[in-house]
């Protein structure tokens, strides 16, 4: 058989999956729907399966699965008819909230002081829902992050094209809200790509660990650490605006001995 090179972690070998990380290297399926997996990918795209299992999940497991991104976009949908419908007979688009007393991060505050976005482009809105649901989460205002969150799900989905930066942040809003499939398959995506670049490795590791694989969290931590000084070099935009959370997966990378 002609030997491949693995897209994942780039060693040589020969069959359908790579015998060093066991990414699929070309004519493998998915065990769940058979659905052909791109070569490296670590989940498939179809269901979102991770590569290697070796049997389909529980009929519950793989209903929750399936069923959550429609969910998803379901909720977001209703909520964004809710805000058009809001700004139709708001005042002013930029009068300020009225917060109700003893009712903090309550649904209908997080309504009152959703942001604008009806003239801004499809790009626009998903950075400025992004933001929203960054800064809601910062602030520990755990409603306002289930209000936005869904509505900026949504707004990334319908982007016909993603920038790595923008499947970190919708991966960031998964991995914010306990939603690891969404954290991962953004990751894979974006390590498509590019197989050494930051955010998609931090990323992948933190959607590892909230599945409870430690192991695998623990071999994207030895990539980002090892492509680190060139992928600094590099300087990317993204590197720098999101430089805080590259320093954060460092350090826990690194581990307690700092090394």
């Amino acid at each position: 058989m002609e030997a491949t090179k693995c897209a994942s972690c780039g060693a040589t070998g020969t069959g359908k999956f790579c015998a060093e990380c066991g990414a699929p290297l070309g004519g493998a399926t998915c065990a769940s729907c058979r659905a052909a997996l791109s070569p490296g990918a670590k989940f498939c795209h179809r269901c979102g399966t991770a590569v290697g299992e070796r049997a389909p999940r529980a009929a519950g497991e793989r209903g929750l699965a399936v069923a959550l991104p429609w969910a998803v976009a379901g909720i977001a949908l209703l909520a964004v008819v809710s805000l058009v419908a809001g700004q139709r007979f708001a005042r002013t688009r930029d009068a300020q909230p009225v917060a109700q007393s003893g009712m903090p991060g309550a649904i209908g505050e997080a309504q009152a002081a959703a942001p604008d976005i009806s003239s801004m482009t499809p790009e626009e809105q998903a950075e400025r829902l992004f933001n929203r649901v960054m800064s809601a989460f910062e602030q520990g205002d755990s409603a306002q992050v289930q209000f936005f969150a869904p509505m900026a799900v949504q707004a990334f989905e319908r982007l016909p094209r993603k920038t790595a930066d923008q499947r970190y942040h919708l991966g960031r809003i998964g991995a914010i809200t306990g939603v690891p499939q969404l954290a991962s398959v953004q990751a894979d995506s974006i390590l498509q790509a590019d197989g050494q670049h930051l955010l998609g490795l931090l990323l992948a590791a933190q959607g590892a660990r909230m599945r409870g694989d430690e192991g695998t969290a623990r071999g994207y931590d030895r990539r980002l650490l090892s492509a680190l000084d060139a992928q600094e070099r590099r300087a990317l935009p993204e590197y720098g605006q999101h430089a805080n959370d590259i320093a954060r997966a460092v350090v826990t990378a690194r581990g307690p001995s700092g090394r």
